[in-house]
């Protein structure tokens, strides 16, 4: 009898899915769903060298580091000058005498200049298509830092673990051991 599965009539039967069928096409529909006009035209997506689009994706993610630095620097900086020298007392023209004001002034605007950055890179990243394991695997590491973990606990986790899987996966392949 086999797994096929019955129409109703006797001799007709739906033929068998294949695994690779059936992951083919639900990837259409994901990414049909994502942007119609584009699944009906894939010429219509622009192409984008994973080699490129790899090295946006790390420039976003050293960009979003260094943001990270600087704003802990902030942080930590802004604190001290409330703790030794009442810094939410003092008038803005107070706060700017203090010498330490202007680092906090460098850092604001470093900070502006490297948003900017990483907001054009993030375009950039969304509007091209990754075509190598290592163009997706750099996306979702990009992904992953989008993605709050206190906010989306289980999407977080989910991207992160793909992440982690597709690195698996490119490194079987690249050592011969991956079977399609």
């Amino acid at each position: 009898m086999g797994s096929r599965r019955k129409t109703g009539v006797e001799d007709a039967r739906l033929p068998e899915i294949s695994r690779r069928a059936l992951i083919a096409g639900t990837s259409v529909v994901a990414f049909g769903a994502v942007n119609p006009a584009a699944s009906a035209n894939p010429a219509s997506v622009p192409l984008v060298a994973s080699t490129e689009a790899t090295r946006h994706c790390k420039n976003w993610l050293a960009i979003d580091a260094q943001i990270g630095r600087l704003q802990t620097r902030w942080a930590k900086l802004e604190g001290w000058l409330i703790r030794e020298h009442s810094w939410c007392n003092l008038s803005p023209s107070e706060q700017q005498a203090l010498p330490w004001s202007k680092e906090l002034r460098d850092i604001d605007g470093m900070l502006d200049t490297l948003f900017e950055k990483r907001e054009r890179l993030l375009e950039a990243i969304s509007e091209s298509a990754s075509v190598s394991f290592e163009a997706i695997i750099a996306r979702l590491a990009v992904l992953e830092r989008l993605i709050w973990p206190e906010d989306h606990p289980e999407a977080h986790a989910m991207i992160a673990r793909s992440r982690q899987d597709l690195i698996a996966l490119w490194a079987e392949t690249r050592h011969g051991v991956f079977v399609a």
